[in-house]
């Protein structure tokens, strides 16, 4: 998962700047209008977003955060002290210190803390100093409080802070607090919400329980109302198992750091029957849930410790459900670009945003080994954490076995969220996508419902181009894909064929860009993809010469790329959204220094369109940093 890195955003003056810039320019700058003799945009395709600004003030949106969260009922004090029914325990102070400990063993970020009473909230800020914050601790002006939320200061920022009267022994109301956290790297803003309900140890206390589970769910639907770019995490000892999941997940959209699904009016808690849960909202995704016991903890408190990864994506426009790739090897920026480009691809320029100035990874400029890095985020070389793939002369039995690991791709994270998935193409050597990510080789499903080990939906190599898209377009007609990939191989068999060059790879092109325009029609016709797709076309790897290697050969590194769809701003340039990237001129820059925009950037482009998170080890923007939105249209920019 991505660390949390410093920010690029422009400081609050910079930024203001910037977003008024922004509206000034989308004041005077009209959509453009289409290709000659095409049909108007209005009627393909939704209008195009506004031109943003194109400077090094352009506002950013918030890239991917990622943190560790846990929750721990600690024992209150009062259990351990004379008279309490915790004989032969050490003191709640002393337990502390454990505490303090088990925080630092799992490197944790945020912690809801149940029976937090005084002595242990005084110890604890003894303890960790300005280096922890905590929040009722024992500053709430309704009195101390037993529960409170903790935080890293160097990792989070208080914004605000409330608490809610939650219903416990015998409904007399105990005040639990709501926290709203900045990260410090990323800007992300998260809520956080911590309760202890209470158990029947004093008496029958369900109905006291659904009430503050009732409490929960307006409160989580409240927040996300008044904060829309701000996710729910809620934490806390409910006294309730699996039936707490049910009761609180289907109203407030959330889901577990311990599994289960809402799936319509079918609800699955998960199983393992804890009482402490770890629950967020769906913008939110867990993994590495685990629950902490041992003699160690044990002494502690009568409760585990409960962690797990959380990974928040990048924002991106509301209203992007689908994403279309068309990847084409062969193709040159040279011939995609400038005045005799094909009619499509200055549409496209036009309508959207684009470069003829990105690259292949620095490793290889072939078809395959681009390829793998689009799906997967990775470089090449598997010292490196690279996929592999075009490592040797011969292709691999699947990506897994070149990388000596598994190597997680857009299907998988499209496909893990219950999302169509769908590969086209008309090149034999692809089978190795399906081999790599079929029902044999794929992961196990981490998110909500198990949709299985098998990441590609449907898949299909024909013999030429045509039918590869006459086929998408088929199989889009009757349940359109929310991912889709599709390779057009005749610009690289006919620049192997002649040279890359001449009047045949030339109408190779133009054939290409004629599919390319019959795909965005199609999206047009469907009613479920129209206006809400995301059509990205990009090179994957220019000319090859027919002996040695084309590693270091401009033309061959060198690759074109265009994005347009709902809030793509119209006519704009990629390099100038992205000031975090530099132009590299002809040259191919490696790994290390200021960055070019690569193939490899658009997997995370992807899955932070589908609301997804970062593809697992990708290397290539693992923050989601890569913008092509125009920010005033990203909710958090």
């Amino acid at each position: 998962m991505p660390g949390t890195t410093a920010s690029s955003r422009p400081s609050s003056l910079r930024r203001l700047c910037a977003v008024g810039l922004t509206l000034a320019t989308a004041l005077l700058v009209a959509p453009a209008a289409p290709d000659a003799g095409l049909a108007p945009a209005s009627a393909v395709e939704p209008a195009a977003a506004p031109v943003a600004a194109r400077s090094i003030t352009v506002p950013q949106t918030t890239p991917a955060t990622g943190f560790r969260v846990g929750n721990f009922n600690v024992l209150g004090a009062d259990h351990t002290a004379p008279g309490g029914n915790r004989k032969g325990w050490e003191s709640g102070t002393v337990r502390m210190d454990r505490v303090v400990s088990l925080l630092g063993e799992n490197t944790l970020d945020v912690v809801g803390f149940q029976e937090f009473q005084p002595p242990q909230a005084a110890r604890f800020a003894e303890l960790m100093g300005a280096s922890w914050q905590t929040y009722p601790g024992l500053d709430n002006p309704a009195g101390p409080s037993v529960n409170s939320i903790g935080w890293r200061t160097d990792v989070w920022t208080l914004l605000e802070a409330r608490t809610l009267p939650i219903p416990y022994f015998d409904g007399a109301p105990s005040r639990m607090p709501a926290v709203l956290l900045q990260n410090v790297g990323t800007g992300r803003r998260v809520w956080f919400f911590n309760t202890h309900n209470p158990a029947d140890v004093r008496g029958p206390a369900q109905s006291y329980r659904d009430a503050g589970f009732a409490m929960e769910v307006a409160l989580a639907n409240e927040l996300r109302a008044a904060y829309p770019d701000a996710p729910f995490i809620s934490l806390g000892d409910k006294n309730e198992r699996g039936s707490y999941y049910c009761k609180v997940a289907p109203g407030a959209n959330m889901w577990s750091a311990s599994g289960g699904y809402v799936d319509g009016s079918t609800c699955s808690a998960p199983g393992g029957g804890a009482i402490d849960w770890i629950m967020g909202t769906k913008d939110v995704f867990f993994n590495s849930y685990t629950r902490v016991w041992n003699d160690f903890v044990s002494k502690t408190s009568d409760h585990p410790l409960y962690t797990a990864n959380v990974v928040v994506p990048a924002s991106a426009p509301v209203g992007v459900d689908h994403v279309v790739v068309v990847a084409v090897p062969g193709l040159t920026s040279a011939i995609a670009g400038g005045s005799s480009a094909p009619g499509e691809a200055t549409r496209m320029a036009t309508n959207g945003t684009s470069t003829m100035n990105a690259r292949t990874v620095t490793e290889s400029t072939q078809a395959d080994a681009n390829l793998m890095s689009l799906l997967s985020g990775r470089r090449v070389f598997p010292k490196a954490g690279g996929h592999g793939v075009g490592s040797k002369k011969t292709l691999p039995s699947t990506v897994h076995d070149s990388a000596g690991q598994y190597v997680s791709s857009l299907f998988d994270l499209a496909h893990n969220n219950s999302a169509r998935t769908m590969f086209a193409s008309s090149r034999k050597e692809n089978q190795l996508v399906l081999r790599s990510w079929n029902r044999k080789s794929g992961g196990k499903d981490p998110y909500g419902v198990d949709d299985g080990t098998a990441k590609i939906d449907r898949f299909k190599i024909m013999r030429d181009d045509s039918k590869s898209v006459g086929w998408w377009r088929e199989t889009i007609e009757r349940k359109p894909a929310e991912l889709s990939v599709i390779e057009l191989s005749g610009v690289l068999n006919a620049g192997l064929d002649g040279g890359f060059k001449g009047a045949d790879y030339q109408k190779a092109v133009r054939k290409a860009f004629q599919k390319v325009a019959g795909i965005r029609r199609s999206i047009a016709k469907s009613p479920a993809m129209n206006g809400t797709t995301l059509l990205i076309v990009t090179g994957t790897g220019g000319a090859q010469k027919s002996r040695g290697s084309s590693r270091t050969w401009a033309k061959s590194y060198k690759v074109p790329m265009w994005v347009t769809g709902p809030g793509v701003p119209a006519g704009s340039d990629l390099y100038g959204l992205n000031p975090s990237f530099t132009s590299p001129g002809q040259e191919q820059p490696g790994y290390s220094g200021t960055q070019p925009i690569r193939v490899g950037d658009l997997t995370n482009l992807v899955t932070r369109s589908l609301g997804v998170p970062p593809v697992p080890a990708s290397s290539m923007d693992p923050e989601q940093r890569f913008q092509v939105f125009d920010p005033l249209l990203v909710p958090g920019s």
